[in-house]
């Protein structure tokens, strides 16, 4: 019996650490070229439904019907994300014609620091102001000399890659009405395959706890984004939308969160007597911190047990072997090595369990 269990732990580890190596594969490799078809079987799932009503009660071919669907979502999508996009770039204008008074005004807080700073280490008058003034000059020359010529010379590989974006996309496109159109098909000829059985098996926990994350996270994210957007238009900030958008990706990071901008942001208005903003901020932290709390244990509930600082530690090693990407890809990967590994560890009990009863 004792010989059983180290049996099962040596495979258990097996287990963990191909399951791991397997997932940094797919998306180190096989991800990249499938990606397109991914987001189309994506798209397939969220206009099947319509498609299928257009199938059934009015006869018209999945193609024409998913065609239809997939047209009223872009239509709708498209409205509302060129909505968002041309409020946030003219809050964007506004900001850039503005940046010279800002600049203005930062220049003015940093006299007063660096005056404070001789007074204090009791230095010459100016010194500090030196010492910054030509750590900013360094700063200038980098961006000029190294920074400005880099995106002068990407602008052809920026205008090739925008091509080729429109190219993926169609692809994309066609790939949704194809994955409509045949899935019906794949389902019947493989659904009594016994490999088909197990994939399904693995492949629905996969999609359950990916889908309760993803749509979990965005659905916080859109929440927080609407709280903060009002909190910022109570305190007449003319650029709500904008901040209040960015504030709302920052606190998807675990830990740190809102708090990191609201609770600064409130003191320096507490100080500058401005009790009213300052109440109102805290109060919008606050509400942020209610809704992350309430809704991340309804919404996930328990398809999956991830604990925020293994998030943080998943899009810590997300971003160090995948860059940019690795921020969302860190977290899903850990998704999916803790299902894949518990449908194998469920698999094998089962089959112990089995047997077991066999042999008595």
């Amino acid at each position: 019996m004792e010989g059983k269990e180290v049996s099962f732990s040596k495979i258990k580890w097996i287990t963990i650490v191909l399951t791991i190596f397997g997932v940094y594969i797919s998306f180190r490799f096989v991800l990249p070229l499938i990606i397109p078809f991914i987001v189309a079987y994506l798209l397939a799932w969220i206009i099947r439904p319509p498609t299928e009503f257009l199938y059934r009660r009015l006869k018209i071919s999945r193609v024409i019907g998913g065609t239809i669907s997939l047209a009223v979502l872009i239509a709708v999508a498209g409205t509302g994300i060129f909505c968002l996009i041309n409020l946030l770039f003219n809050q964007t204008v506004i900001f850039l014609k503005n940046v010279p008074i800002y600049l203005g005004l930062l220049a003015e807080k940093i006299d007063a620091i660096c005056e404070g700073c001789d007074k204090i280490f009791g230095l010459a008058y100016g010194t500090v102001r030196d010492i910054v003034d030509e750590y900013i000059n360094h700063f200038m020359v980098h961006i000029k000399s190294n920074v400005m010529p880099g995106l002068t010379g990407k602008t052809l590989s920026i205008a090739i890659t925008v091509i080729g974006a429109i190219g993926i996309i169609l692809i994309v496109f066609v790939s949704t009405l194809l994955i409509l159109k045949d899935l019906p098909y794949f389902k019947e000829k493989y659904k009594d395959h016994k490999f088909y059985k197990e994939v399904r098996k693995t492949t629905d926990k996969l999609a359950d706890a990916g889908i309760a994350y993803l749509r979990c996270q965005l659905f916080i994210a859109v929440a927080v984004a609407i709280i903060c957007v009002i909190g910022l238009v109570l305190i007449k900030n003319e650029y709500s939308l904008l901040l209040g958008i960015g504030i709302a990706i920052f606190d998807a990071f675990p830990i740190l969160g809102s708090g990191i901008i609201f609770i600064p942001w409130s003191i320096i208005y507490l100080l500058n007597g401005n009790i009213y903003a300052a109440a109102i901020l805290i109060t919008t932290y606050l509400l942020c911190q209610v809704v992350r709390e309430v809704l991340e244990p309804r919404l996930i509930g328990n398809h999956i047990g991830i604990r925020p600082i293994f998030t943080l530690m998943a899009m810590y090693v997300g971003v160090k072997l995948f860059e940019i990407p690795g921020f969302f890809l860190g977290p899903i990967g850990l998704i999916m090595i803790i299902t894949i590994i518990n449908v194998i560890n469920e698999r094998y009990e089962e089959c112990r369990v089995q047997k077991d009863s066999e042999s008595v």
